[in-house]
């Protein structure tokens, strides 16, 4: 998500106010965070920002003011009624200039919802300047399946970091604008992370993940002969049969049907 162009539909709340603000770059203070996840035929952006020091008290002013009473205090009512105007402003931001592609074209994603929360850190008095971590979520659908030779193409913020957790079976081939990279394999996913490059964009081609292709055959192969060896096939079907009804590793209903096989055989 490009942060300092998506004016309320950003996490910086200031900008509601101060229009002046989108000409600066991102002040220190806001500290944004993305982590997005990848499906076949969709994903999802959660975004988060922490807000700190002075500007944490003009976060809860803007509040406040624009959706409260202004009497210099927070209450859930003023964070209910912004939460829900931050996320309409979100979404038509989004909708006016896609943050996702895929092929190079907006045409195969589809915007499908966006939420948006303020914790109760904001509550209170407006002149505190204790840390406010507010955050977003975004779920996109995708109208055609990624896969292999698939090319996505992300605008976030300059800088900021993130973590993409890519579909099962998809590695990343090639990555553009994702600096200080790293690439792990977690729960049987390929997970990058680093920062969005002063440029704002990631581009990440898709290509098959060989090691969990192996990790697929391997888990076949165990399961097939798990199979074999449970129906008994094979040479040796007979003598483990027998083995195992004798050693008494069968239990319950199995156990005395293999057991009066054996005594049959004896």
């Amino acid at each position: 998500m490009k942060l300092c162009s998506l004016l309320l539909a950003s996490l910086l709340l200031a900008t509601l106010l101060t229009p002046a603000l989108l000409a600066e770059p991102c002040a220190a203070a806001f500290v944004p965070g993305n982590n997005i996840t990848l499906e076949r035929n969709g994903m999802t952006w959660d975004y988060d920002e922490k807000t700190t020091g002075d500007e944490a008290v003009f976060l809860r002013s803007v509040i406040d003011g624009e959706t409260g009473n202004n009497n210099g205090f927070v209450n859930a009512w003023e964070i209910l009624k912004m939460e829900i105007l931050l996320g309409d402003r979100m979404k038509k931001s989004i909708e006016e200039e896609p943050d996702v592609k895929l092929n190079s074209s907006t045409e195969a994603v589809e915007l499908k919802d966006v939420e948006f929360w303020i914790p109760e850190e904001a509550l209170g008095r407006t002149d505190k300047n204790s840390s406010i971590t507010n955050r977003a979520l975004v779920t996109y659908s995708f109208k055609e399946e990624v896969g292999p030779g698939t090319e996505i193409w992300l605008m976030g913020t300059p800088d900021s970091s993130v973590t993409i957790t890519l579909p099962p079976g998809l590695d990343a081939e090639k990555t553009e604008g994702l600096d200080d990279k790293s690439a792990e394999f977690e729960n049987n996913r390929t997970v990058l992370r680093g920062n969005f490059s002063s440029d704002e964009n990631i581009t990440i081609w898709l290509s098959g993940n060989e090691s969990f292709k192996a990790e697929l055959q391997v888990m076949e192969a165990s399961k097939n002969e798990s199979a074999e060896n449970e129906s008994g096939t094979g040479e040796n079907g007979t003598l483990n049969t027998t083995f195992n009804a004798e050693s008494g590793n069968h239990t319950g209903y199995f156990k005395n049907i293999l057991q009066k096989i054996n005594s049959s055989l004896s």
